[in-house]
């Protein structure tokens, strides 16, 4: 990793103390009055809570010299020679302000992770204080006998004078591991969840509203509208569904869009290509319902055209498209994992089950990192089926004809 100010450190040979964070080196010299990083404008407000506005390192300081500094991500925790500490940097919201010392009692050192402190004062007490997102300030509350603390990025080891050790807290790992980039695999299947299905979900009442519409006014009206809107269908049917999908995904992929555009450009993709099945299914259901009895009577009675397919005929052959939907839904969010699988649907770092399952073209990954894509593939898989059983009950409980038919 290339510090940004490395070069500012080559050769300076009047420092007591360093630390790195994510970007910067930090350092003390030999006097103790400020923070040195080689640039202007870093550390430069000195403060003993999270809450203040902080003060310049000669007001602050008062005398007292800055004797170690630890540093996270985005900001530096000072120990200053009268065993106090303070602060210097960004804060978040997130972020667990420093902890109340007893009366005469005072930091002996202070060590840093990524994003937290920790530090063992006078009285043998640890504390940590930073961000609490991964649980890296839960120290235990009662440890004896401590005589060296460490950190890592995410976790606070407490150990004895024989090096053992005494307690860890922080971050105690990941439910189905991370993948390539450190990211958590179990939050980003919740995400990518929510992503596929939403993704899903708008393309199949994309293609239901076509599909319903078409569907109803062929099977209704037949004659020559009939025959022009099913040339129109076949038209639709013969491309080819995934090959003209992945074409539109690659021409999307050397585009100057947004992520969020190409999420819609998507959903439409999927939604405007498998609507001539559903419309296919609807007129076939309405060229048998046209001549019932309750059809005929609403004709003689001079209801409209419009009110007899949408108000009559539809609603009693709802299950079937209920069916179907549930159907094409599961269809979309395998075909939307196919298109984000081989890189033209939803680009990373936004999850979806399918980029997740990106990594399966490599034997390295299938090999030794199957957490990466086992987890993801039993969701979408799980999911899929799911559907499909949940369509086929609610058929079976809302078709009469199925329940005769038993």
């Amino acid at each position: 990793h290339a510090y940004a100010n490395l070069d500012s450190f080559i050769g300076k040979d009047d420092l007591v103390d360093i630390d790195f964070n994510l970007n910067y080196i930090v350092g003390v010299d030999k006097e103790g009055k400020s923070v040195f990083t080689g640039q202007r404008g870093l550390f430069s407000k000195f403060r003993e809570s999270i809450k203040d506005r902080g003060e310049s390192p000669r007001d602050f300081l008062k005398g007292r010299k800055i004797v170690q500094i630890a540093a996270t991500n985005s900001n530096v925790c000072l120990k200053l020679s009268d065993g106090s500490v303070a602060l210097a940097g960004d804060f978040g919201s997130r972020d667990e302000d420093l902890p109340v010392l007893h009366e005469g009692e005072f930091f002996e050192k202070v060590v840093s992770g990524s994003h937290h402190y920790t530090g063992l004062t006078s009285e043998g007490r640890v504390l940590s204080w930073g961000d609490v997102t991964l649980g890296q300030t839960k120290a235990p509350a009662r440890i004896k006998g401590v005589s060296e603390i460490f950190a890592g990025s995410a976790q606070s080891y407490a150990v004895d004078e024989n090096g053992k050790l005494l307690a860890k807290w922080g971050n105690k790992g990941y439910l189905f591991g991370t993948d390539m980039y450190g990211a958590d695999v179990y939050k980003r299947i919740i995400k990518g969840g929510f992503m596929t299905m939403t993704i899903g979900s708008v393309a199949v009442i994309i293609s239901s509203i076509i599909g319903v519409i078409i569907g109803s006014v062929s099977g209704y009206f037949g004659g020559r509208t009939d025959m022009v809107l099913m040339r129109f269908m076949e038209i639709f049917s013969a491309i080819p569904f995934l090959p003209f999908a992945l074409t539109l995904s690659a021409v999307m992929s050397q585009m100057t869009l947004s992520s969020n555009m190409r999420i819609f450009i998507i959903m439409l993709i999927l939604g405007v290509l498998s609507w001539p099945g559903l419309a296919r299914l609807v007129r076939g259901q309405i060229l048998l319902a046209r001549e019932s009895e309750y059809v005929l009577a609403a004709r003689a009675m001079g209801v409209k055209s419009s009110k007899i397919v949408f108000r009559h005929i539809l609603p009693n052959i709802f299950s079937v498209i209920l069916v179907t939907l549930t159907l094409d839904f599961a269809t979309c969010l395998l075909i939307e994992s196919t298109l984000s699988y081989l890189g033209f649907g939803v680009p990373y770092p936004q999850p979806s089950w399918g980029n997740m399952l990106y990594g399966c073209n490599n034997s390295t990954i299938i090999k030794n990192f199957w957490w990466q894509w086992v987890f993801p593939s039993l969701f979408l898989g799980i999911t899929t089926i799911s559907i499909n059983i949940v369509g086929d009950t609610l058929r079976d409980v809302m078709d009469p004809k199925s329940n005769l038919e038993k």
